[in-house]
């Protein structure tokens, strides 16, 4: 049609395309947790004393720690033997890589370059400050007040949260330009080793369960993801393919099957053998609330993570469907309540896995022996005989009692015949 405006298909597309090219490649590892998880727990994503990163820098909660992060970067610069320089090569490190940090969050950061640098710097020398002191906790710094019990507490949950992390290599820039030309960083371990030190008593394993992993840790959380997964990662070739889960745990135990604490250092190494299923103990209190459910978000994302933590606690809910479950595993030490009644924790792991996806469940072989000792008939005969006739002292008594007389009814008939054909 005569004067009808054509549209502009090849100037949008060549518009797009030159808008796209200006974007690094896209290496996500730290974004807001989606809301379908958010909703049902909002505040275990959230920093209740310190934000790390942009996505929760000037949240009025967490302002009163940024003079304590000014604080620890100052002492940190302190240790160098040239604290202006060290800023200086800081400062440079952190700009030249601007697009490359950028690139590992999820969403556009609007802060400017040198904006973004700066506050990437403090916080990053915060952390390496707080991992610094609390190795050398026990060298006359207990008065500081960040290292307080409360504090330390609140720290570890807040640096393990999703939204709250900068990428690792920025914090491995820092403390290689800043500490390691003085002697004190010479001594020190090295920096993977610290945090794991730092977030070791929440995650209850040995330290030589630390450096398991040969990735490339993406920042904090990562690193708790990667020292939490189990030493042999073989995939289950069952895990992909049509499978059932298990049934609760009281179902279980009425079925014949017992349960048994592991004294395995893997938290993950889950096994039955001759009916048992035998799990490491598996301690809730608040820090690990949160934790557990930041870790499962970040398996929800990042695609080079293993779904090992998401699938065990998906087994976990199976297990444990009402208080009786939580009552049954704590009487056999399989976990270890210090966070709230029975009820409480039964409604934690029925909502822990909740909007959430495992494309390849680690423990589809478990399942499918333990489902196929519980369809045994003979064991669940077995079982309802020794519930029928063992519960309680009396009832065994009785069934030895009337066991004896049996035999005796039924030699004394073999002998009445017996006398009879003599």
């Amino acid at each position: 049609m005569a004067g009808s405006p054509e549209f502009p298909g090849e100037a949008w597309l060549t518009s797009i395309k030159i808008e796209q090219s200006k974007k690094p490649l896209s290496n996500w590892s730290i974004w807001r947790v989606p809301n379908n998880l958010r909703n049902l727990d909002e505040d275990a994503y959230i920093p209740h004393l310190i934000s790390i990163g942009p996505l929760h820098h000037g949240t009025k909660n967490v302002l009163a720690m940024e003079s304590h992060k000014l604080h620890y970067m100052l002492a940190l610069l302190d240790r160098t033997p040239d604290p202006v320089k060290a800023v200086d090569d800081c400062a440079k490190a952190i700009q030249r890589f601007d697009k490359h940090i950028r690139a590992c969050y999820a969403e556009p950061i609007s802060f400017t370059e040198s904006d973004f640098a700066k506050m990437l710097f403090v916080d990053g020398c915060f952390i390496i400050e707080l991992l610094i002191r609390y190795s050398m906790r026990n060298l006359g710094l207990q008065e500081d007040p960040v290292l307080t019990t409360w504090m330390v507490s609140t720290l570890r949950r807040d640096l393990a949260l999703l939204e709250n992390q900068i990428p690792f290599f920025v914090l491995e820039w820092l403390f290689k330009v800043i500490m390691m030309p003085s002697a004190i960083g010479r001594s020190l371990a090295a920096l993977p080793e610290l945090a794991f030190g730092f977030f070791k008593p929440v995650l209850f394993m040995k330290k030589e369960k630390f450096g398991v992993s040969k990735r490339t840790i993406t920042h904090l959380l990562g690193l708790i993801h990667d020292s939490c997964l189990p030493p042999s990662r073989g995939r289950d070739p069952k895990g992909k393919r049509a499978w059932q889960f298990m049934h609760c745990a009281t179902v279980l135990s009425k079925a014949g099957i017992e349960f048994e604490k592991d004294t395995s250092k893997d938290l993950f190494d889950l096994k039955f053998e001759r009916g048992i299923l035998k799990i490491p103990p598996l301690r809730i209190h608040d820090s690990t609330v949160s934790l557990y459910r930041n870790l499962i978000a970040y398996e929800q994302r990042f695609q080079g993570s293993a779904q090992y933590i998401t699938s065990y606690f998906i087994l976990m809910d199976h297990l444990i469907d009402t208080p009786k479950d939580v009552e049954l595993l704590v009487q056999k030490r399989v976990l270890e309540n210090d966070w709230g009644g029975w009820e409480e924790v039964s409604d934690l792991f029925n909502s822990i896995c909740k909007q959430v996806v495992v494309q390849e469940f680690y423990y589809a072989g478990l399942c499918e022996e333990v489902n196929q000792h519980y369809n045994t008939e003979w064991y669940r005969y077995k079982a309802d005989f020794r519930r029928d006739h063992c519960t309680n002292p009396w009832t065994i008594i009785s069934l030895i009692a009337g066991s004896v007389l049996l035999v005796l009814t039924a030699l004394q008939t073999v002998y009445s015949v017996l006398g009879y054909y003599q």
